[in-house]
């Protein structure tokens, strides 16, 4: 096999060129789904065997829950040769399907005629014969509803509705949902609650866990025919780690690509390098935190940014800048922009609170911190609340500043900050109210001062805001 010059990364070319020279016999990290190559760590394998039971015992809805990319889909294909042959299954994977249009399409892949051309009473009357005529053969129908944070409420009521066609102590009709956090967001809604009081299991699938990725990676290369599955070194699993934020299609696209960075520099052992190599020829940043929604990527970066840029320019304002914006470019025109307006002067110092130089804490953050603990140790976890922002712990001046704006001196109560371990990292995250549902904190997030609309505030359950929090003991 000709090798190519050391050094010289395509990663555009044919990805299987390093099969051979690894052992390998077949790709270890596609990130299409490979029942053969599931790995039963992390908690997927006792997620797996809950979905089998679950499904197996007759429950009507089942939801599981889990990030872009942590193996929503594999486990969908795992059910599928885990499952007795009695049961069949029906994929319903657009998520735009009106409700109208849901028993036809149900009808439709369980091969009725009239999917086609029947009326609606016609397809709910062909479907339920054909339900009950399996249910007389002790076989069931199970549908799997994908991407289910993107139906419409409507369209998931309808599918409840559907899960209602029982016998007298049987259900004819039952479904899972797959869907991304929004999904739980979204079930919380008071007018659907319906839905919700009907799911009888509920499952969340984690991202991997550092210590997993590297069990995960050795795992796979195994399964692939390499007799020595152990080279991917520390470094270069911790870079992964980092880069993935857990996610599996993450890992796999990362690993894929280190590998062949490996191959190109002639190297038997993965390391650091080759893994940033493969994370600089990647669209997705390597700053993705442990268990946060994919909201949270943009608010960090932006909140971060923002702050850290406020903390330095002295007296200047923010007004020219997007808080997603992340060119120099972009930071130089916020710096050559007037003045802030409505900072409130510090009370414990002559100098305004934007000046450069140290700043003298005006006793507001620690304030909020105190109140932040208090709160965090009597808040129901169903309740919402909106997270404006997470930055440095280093960025206390700036967050000073933040609080003095007179534009959220009103709404000073609401404002919550708490510490949070990032990584091993401390972080300063802010957020917004307490709510006892999400119709109400999205009200409230509309009515948001202008100032704190600046870092791209979005909804978090106040369950995963306890989770990350490492303020509730003080």
């Amino acid at each position: 096999m000709t090798q190519p010059s050391a050094g010289h990364q395509n990663f555009g070319g044919e990805m299987g060129m390093y099969y051979e020279y690894f052992g390998l016999d077949r790709a270890p990290y596609r990130i299409t789904p490979d029942t053969d190559l599931f790995y039963p760590g992390g908690d997927r394998g006792a997620i797996l065997d809950a979905l089998v039971y679950a499904i197996v015992n007759g429950n009507a809805i089942t939801k599981v829950v889990g990030e872009v990319g942590s193996g929503k889909t594999m486990l969908c294909r795992m059910l599928e040769v885990k499952l007795p042959k009695r049961i069949e299954i029906v994929y319903l994977a657009n998520p735009s399907l009106s409700p109208e249009h849901i028993p036809h399409a149900i009808a439709f892949e369980l091969g009725l005629e009239e999917a086609t051309d029947g009326s609606r009473l016609q397809v709910m009357k062909a479907l339920q014969d054909y339900l009950l005529e399996k249910h007389g053969e002790n076989r069931q129908v199970v549908v799997f509803v994908e991407e289910a944070q993107s139906m419409p409420l409507e369209t998931l009521e309808e599918i409840r509705l559907l899960s209602n066609l029982e016998t007298r102590h049987h259900k004819l009709l039952q479904v899972v949902m797959f869907g991304q956090p929004e999904l739980d967001e979204r079930l919380s809604a008071p007018h659907v609650r319906q839905i919700k009081e009907r799911i009888t299991d509920s499952f969340e699938l984690p991202p991997l866990a550092p210590k997993d990725i590297r069990k995960y990676l050795m795992f796979r290369l195994c399964l692939a025919g390499c007799k020595e599955p152990d080279i991917f070194h520390r470094g270069a699993v911790r870079l992964i780690a980092r880069a993935s934020g857990g996610l599996m299609r993450r890992i796999n696209v990362l690993a894929d690509k280190a590998l062949l960075a490996a191959y190109t520099d002639n190297a038997r052992v993965v390391k650091a390098r080759h893994v940033r190599a493969a994370i600089s020829d990647c669209e997705f940043a390597p700053r993705r935190s442990w268990g946060w929604p994919a909201a949270a990527t943009a608010s960090f970066a932006g909140g971060a940014l923002l702050l850290s840029a406020w903390s330095h320019m002295g007296t200047a304002g923010l007004a020219g800048w997007s808080p997603g914006a992340s060119s120099t470019a972009d930071l130089e025109q916020a710096l050559r922009t007037p003045p802030a307006a409505g900072i409130e002067r510090s009370p414990h110092t002559d100098e305004a609170p934007g000046a450069a130089g140290p700043a003298r804490s005006s006793g507001l953050l620690e304030d909020r911190l105190e109140m932040t603990r208090k709160w965090l140790s009597e808040a129901d976890p169903d309740h919402f609340s909106i997270q404006v922002l997470v930055t440095d712990a280093g960025q206390e001046p700036a967050l000073e500043r933040l609080l003095q704006h007179r534009d959220v001196r009103d709404d000073l109560g609401k404002l919550y900050v708490h510490r949070v371990d990032i990584r091993g990292r401390e972080m300063l995250g802010v957020l917004y109210g307490d709510y006892s549902d999400y119709g109400e904190a999205e009200a409230a997030l509309k009515r948001l001062p202008e100032v704190l609309r600046h870092y791209n505030p979005y909804l978090r359950n106040v369950r995963y805001v306890l989770a990350e929090s490492i303020s509730k003991d003080g």
